[in-house]
């Protein structure tokens, strides 16, 4: 990212300056070679994504909920094609999901580690009922987590407009 003149004329800059201004382009140099070592390894530490339902979408069976629009998407771990994220890394993460139903169409979800249950909400059928859930996931590289209907006879309606979204970022 950085050429090797770029870093050659801070070098330069800095030799010229006074000795008390050194220090502060030693700290560059330093930051300027790390920057160059993460875009060279694609590693990057921020992991973070939220999605959004853009239209309302009928939610039955063992449907995925696919947040069709996504405002941020750090790492691009999220996959709007299948509505999951997968972790980059292992560590701690925080997920939250954010789900209001159409009118009074009640949802019922579940939120999903791998193939498995971590969590389930129930947004009621009541004038736009909503329900979040937000929650610490210890993850570890690879595993995904998504946004499942939660029973399969029911057929419900997942309101759109940014009311009903999936986040998450990693912690630690």
């Amino acid at each position: 990212m950085f050429s090797r003149r770029f870093v050659l004329l801070i070098i330069c800059l800095s030799v010229e300056i006074d000795v008390k201004a050194s220090c502060i382009s030693e700290d560059l140099i330093r930051t300027l070679l790390a920057t160059r070592k993460s875009c060279k390894t694609g590693y990057n530490e921020n992991v973070a994504f939220h999605a959004y339902v853009a239209r309302n979408t009928p939610f039955s069976g063992d449907d995925i909920l696919k947040f069709d629009n996504v405002d941020i998407n750090i790492g691009n771990n999220y996959d709007l094609s299948t509505g999951k994220f997968t972790a980059p890394k292992t560590g701690l993460y925080q997920i939250a999901c954010t789900i209001q139903g159409y009118g009074t169409s009640a949802v019922t979800f579940q939120i999903q580690k791998n193939n498995d249950r971590f969590d389930f909400g129930y947004a009621g059928g009541r004038d736009w009922h909503a329900v979040t859930r937000v929650l610490l996931m210890q993850l570890k590289e690879g595993d995904t987590v998504f946004v499942q209907h939660r029973h399969p006879r029911r057929k419900e309606t997942v309101a759109g407009g940014r009311h009903s979204y999936f986040s998450g970022r990693f912690l630690q």
